[in-house]
């Protein structure tokens, strides 16, 4: 199981997503957006059959417990600085946001009772909805919007979020209801990317904003939320109980309905699998292979929801290490790979090779990007210009140095173990050496990512939205190391590239759809030929649960979300 829109699209931005996003292992992700992913060449039709309906006994109840499976332990529980799916999945269900989503993407009131954006398009206007409590009894003001807002502005934070607030001047609280966010230029991503989970400013009082990330809310956290903290335990689970106040229940038709919310850490996809047929859990995104045979073996007593996943799994490259300081070398490593063999290989044909960094189902997608395609012979060629020659043993070397490269990624998957054991193979026979290291999601980014000391990895993300995800991941500013020589945003290959990043401000600026697409159509094509990222598979994803479990929706891109959890009820 994975994801929640919200913290998507705030971190891809929503960040989404945001995201969020986040940035995590094979399909352990969060927020929206969905992708068909591009095609080159040809790949596998995916799975078509039709997602089973059942028409329930009943309406629905107040109730039961759902399980759900965390495929890692969350790096933390804080909203504005978790950069994992792990983290979002729970405190997704205990904060909310300024807004929330329908099924067309368009925006539509959480917090946020209304809106307005003055005639010169550089303060926009939020009023909050009145009596919102905390789970701790306190009410919840436009003070403690300002905080969360401050907080990620603050030039101490230590969160992947800063680059969402880049655009936004000041944020203020007119009255206790009223918050204005007053802006350095226009800004069009402005849905996404403040919509992040509010945090309550007195429990933060006299810490400094540095220092969030020890604070006891960091791993105990109080929300406004549909479902209260109540329980975590590190590698065990995630225990979390009906908010019986939620300010939304009344026009949700007395929702939350779900009594208890388990969250298992689940770090094996067999273990996870034997738990989904035996029922310890209800939900989960069985890997590709796995999925026909769920189809037809278990038809009737799991239910699919299908869909197309508006993100991508992809190897990062450290474009500041080495030779991959190199764009041949990074053209080389794409070119060396078989995506199309590796999709039909590890993922059973259930996904397509994404063109570029934003899918056809975005209106931002471009249909004419020039490509790095599968061509081992003009892999050899471009690392020949850039200087290496072929030992004896076959691999390439430059000064008598073997080009040798360390590939790090998260332990537990068997996708990601046969993605990486293909690629590996595709690059030795070219004359790449690459060492594959699995570790925890969270011990790769701190000990190898953040601080640079990787060459490549694979990660996923999901992408937000609004086509300003692209932000997140690609803009240069996020790509200088802190005074703690780490890099915490989305942009860990340390990518900077003048140009791209003056288009993904021109982005953000511009409000005509057309001329944005345009301008998000030149950005692609620079980060394509650029090769910070190989953009290895866009998934075809079904989520399967069981029949007790009622009320799933399946919004575009995000299948089964948690965001919409709060309409899934039990029925024994």
């Amino acid at each position: 199981m994975r994801k929640n829109r919200r913290s998507l699209a705030a971190a891809a931005l929503l960040l989404a997503l945001s995201l969020v996003l986040a940035a995590c292992g094979s399909k352990q992700s969060s927020p929206p957006a969905s992708n068909g992913g591009g095609q080159q060449g040809g790949t596998q039709t995916p799975s078509t059959q039709t997602p089973s309906t059942q028409t329930p006994s009943g309406g629905p109840k107040v109730g039961g417990e759902l399980n759900l499976r965390l495929n890692q332990d969350p790096d933390n529980l804080n909203p504005i600085l978790s950069s994992s799916a792990y983290g979002s999945m729970i405190y997704g269900l205990v904060y909310s946001s300024l807004f929330d989503f329908d099924l067309d993407w368009s925006p539509k009131g959480d917090l946020a009772e209304d809106w307005w954006t003055s005639d010169d398009g550089l303060t926009f206007t939020v009023k909050l909805r009145e009596g919102v409590k905390f789970h701790d009894g306190a009410e919840l003001t436009s003070e403690d919007v300002v905080f969360t807002m401050q907080a990620i502005k603050h030039p101490d934070y230590t969160g992947p979020r800063a680059s969402s607030m880049a655009s936004i001047e000041d944020i203020v609280a007119v009255d206790k209801y009223t918050v204005e966010f007053k802006l350095k230029e226009p800004f069009a991503p402005i849905f996404t990317n403040i919509n992040y989970g509010i945090l309550q400013a007195k429990l933060f009082e006299g810490s400094e904003i540095g220092d969030m990330e020890n604070h006891p809310v960091t791993w105990n956290p109080v929300g406004t939320g549909p479902y209260k903290f109540k329980e975590y335990v590190r590698g065990q689970y995630a225990l979390l109980e009906r908010n019986d106040e939620w300010f939304r229940s009344e026009e949700e038709g007395g929702a939350p309905f779900i009594q208890t919310i388990r969250m298992k850490v689940i770090p094996d996809d067999q273990t996870a699998l034997a738990a989904l047929e035996n029922g310890e859990i209800d939900v989960d995104t069985p890997t590709p292979s796995e999925v026909k045979r769920l189809l037809t073996e278990y038809e009737g007593r799991l239910i699919p929801v299908q869909y197309e996943r508006n993100g991508w799994g992809y190897i990062l490259i450290n474009t500041t290490k080495e030779p991959l300081t190199d764009v041949r070398v990074r053209q080389a490593l794409t070119h060396a790979l078989d995506r199309e063999a590796i999709v039909l290989g590890a993922l059973d044909g259930e996904a397509v090779v994404p063109p570029g960094p934003i899918p056809p189902v975005s209106w931002a997608y471009k249909d004419d990007l020039q490509t790095i395609g599968y061509d081992p012979a003009k892999a050899e060629q471009l690392l020949q210009e850039a200087g290496f020659t072929k030992g004896a043993d076959g691999i390439y070397q430059k000064d008598g140095k073997p080009l040798e490269l360390n590939l790090y990624a998260s332990s537990g998957s068997s996708l990601i173990e046969a993605l990486t054991t293909m690629a590996r193979q595709m690059w030795q026979d070219v004359g790449i050496k690459v060492n594959v290291n699995l570790m925890d999601f969270n011990a790769m980014n701190e000990n190898h990512l953040q601080p640079g000391n990787y060459d490549m990895a694979f990660q996923a993300f999901n992408l937000g939205l609004d086509p300003d995800s692209l932000y997140a991941l690609f803009h240069g500013s996020l790509a200088k190391p802190n005074a703690a020589g780490l890099v915490t945003s989305f942009n860990r290959m340390r990518y900077d590239n003048p140009e791209v990043n003056a288009l993904l401000e021109e982005g953000r600026r511009e409000s005509d759809k057309e001329k944005r697409k345009e301008i998000y159509g030149q950005a692609q094509q620079l980060i394509v030929n650029d090769a910070p990222v190989i953009l290895m598979y866009s998934n075809l994803y079904t989520d399967f649960h069981t029949p007790r479990v009622k009320g799933v929706v399946n919004f575009p891109g995000a299948g089964a979300t948690l965001d919409y959890l709060y309409k899934w009820w039990i029925e024994e």
